[in-house]
């Protein structure tokens, strides 16, 4: 979807969660029951997409922490973009609401994730040369 990507790219998170808004009516609409969000950066915008419809959406990190409680997992490593590792929607929910301590990568760490993910497995491609190990020499 590229609109919105190019949301993402300028940070226009009210756009995106416009975007996503309608896109959950029309799936209400069509007789959905519930509503998944596919993506974890796109829960950022959650709070938008519920308040649009009136069905539940089942958000990501909460399936997460669920499983990750109950497979005994207090502390996890999290890689996906920028946005889920630096900002607090996903983080947050995980820690504030699950007690799950959440650890990300170091800056240039970070820096190597998001782009994978956007110039590499959003392009559909896959190219050699990731470090060794990401989260330090555990």
């Amino acid at each position: 979807m590229p609109r919105l990507r190019r949301c993402n790219s300028r940070g226009d998170w009210q756009a995106a969660g416009d975007l996503l808004a309608r896109a959950a009516q029309s799936v209400e609409c069509a007789g959905a029951e519930c509503l998944l969000i596919a993506t974890n950066t796109m829960h950022k915008v959650a709070p938008a997409v519920e308040q649009a419809i009136a069905i539940p959406l089942l958000h990501i990190a909460d399936a997460t922490a669920e499983q990750l409680k109950a497979d005994g997992i207090s502390r996890v490593g999290l890689l996906g973009t920028r946005f889920t590792m630096e900002q607090d929607f996903y983080i947050g929910r995980l820690e504030e609401h699950f007690g799950i301590e959440v650890v990300v990568p170091d800056r240039a760490e970070r820096d190597i994730v998001h782009r994978v993910i956007f110039e590499e497995l959003c392009q559909g491609r896959i190219e050699e040369g990731l470090p060794p190990a990401l989260f330090g020499d555990h």
